[in-house]
């Protein structure tokens, strides 16, 4: 069984508009949701192994904590090509991951994320920012993971958290 962890960018900062898009960093409040959000997945005892994180600053930072507070302590990739708004794109990088990797998490954007998260079953109109999304694959290899054959295991976001307490 392969297992994807779909997150997308915990909240940036706009504090600085003259910033291109890519080098927003996170606000307080992205710093602060990113582990708690490896937390939850810490107390699923289910981490990812390798981590494949857009480029752009502010999902870098997401990944960098997540994995800086997960168990597991997945190695972390920084990929330019997950800095986009196509699901196809995204879906060709998963596919594309190495077999050995069972567990594998993705740090991206929107639309990108949610419109993937849907292709693979999920309806959802917005993965909040820093939501975390886990779906299973009954297959062995990254190449033949499909989006008709998803199981989804696992869904959370930050004001979930605080609406659960």
């Amino acid at each position: 069984m392969k297992l994807l962890f779909l997150v997308r960018h915990a909240k940036s900062s706009w504090d600085d508009p003259t910033l291109d898009d890519h080098e927003r960093p996170l606000n307080s409040r992205g710093m602060k949701n990113a582990p708690k959000m490896a937390q939850q997945l810490n107390a699923w005892q289910a981490s990812p192994q390798l981590i494949l994180t857009s480029s752009a600053l502010r999902a870098s930072e997401t990944a960098y904590l997540m994995a800086k507070a997960l168990h597991s302590k997945p190695k972390l990739e920084s990929r330019t090509e997950l800095y986009s708004e196509s699901p196809f794109e995204l879906l060709d990088i998963i596919r594309d991951c190495n077999d050995v990797v069972d567990r594998l998490m993705v740090v991206g954007h929107n639309p990108a994320m949610t419109d993937l998260a849907n292709m693979l079953g999920f309806q959802t109109e917005n993965i909040p920012t820093c939501g975390v999304l886990v779906v299973g694959f009954e297959v062995d290899c990254w190449q033949a993971v499909a989006e008709t054959d998803a199981t989804i295991f696992f869904y959370d976001y930050p004001k979930r958290l605080r609406e659960k307490n």
